[in-house]
């Protein structure tokens, strides 16, 4: 005997493939993000901001890789909608908390943090010649740029979220259709 809820079954498919599409598009548009710069100064064993950070808007996407978008795949389950992806998605949609506040004050793990820098070809540079620095110069800016994320943290991007919300209207009225359907044919038997 075949599965009671067949068309239904095939609209939460349809629909878990088009949740995973609209969540690889939510990060491959180039949206508003927010960019901080401080200025630091050493306080007892540590370091502090001195003065308000400056903060800048521009355009970006929220792919560095690829991986991430390449990871997220449908995952229905009978009359579960899903999807899946890289673990790391999730510290995408809920971003890092600053320091003081709930989950706050961790960094980036340092192998994911120097994997990202190469990978981007992030190095740093002398600004009166315009050459790039040694290694050693490349891991301290690695513990800079992880001190930044400590202190004012990452803001999140819920895309699982926004893409959901962009399907869900199509995909209630698509189920409905499909659940009448299933029902009338299970009491036509």
């Amino acid at each position: 005997m075949g599965t009671a809820f067949k068309n239904s079954e095939q609209v939460v498919a349809e629909y878990s493939n088009k949740w995973a599409m609209a969540c690889r598009a939510m990060l491959e548009i180039k949206r508003p993000r927010t960019s901080i710069r401080a200025k630091w100064k050493k306080v007892g064993a540590g370091w502090e901001p001195v003065g308000p950070p400056t903060k800048k808007t521009f355009r970006g996407n929220y792919v560095a890789s690829g991986q991430l978008v390449n990871s997220i795949q449908a995952a229905p389950k009978g009359l579960d909608i899903g999807i899946k992806m890289a673990r790391y998605g999730e510290a995408i949609v809920l971003g890092r908390a600053p320091m003081g506040k709930s989950r706050g004050g961790k960094g980036i793990p340092l192998d994911s943090m120097r994997n990202w820098t190469k990978m981007k070809r992030i190095q740093p540079r002398d600004l009166s010649t315009g050459r790039f620095k040694s290694k050693a110069t490349a891991e301290s800016m690695r513990y800079l740029m992880n001190r930044k994320i400590k202190h004012f943290g990452i803001e999140p991007f819920p895309f699982v979220t926004m893409a959901r919300q962009e399907i869900l209207p199509s995909f209630n009225k698509a189920l409905t259709k499909a659940m009448a359907t299933d029902i009338k044919s299970r009491f036509k038997r």
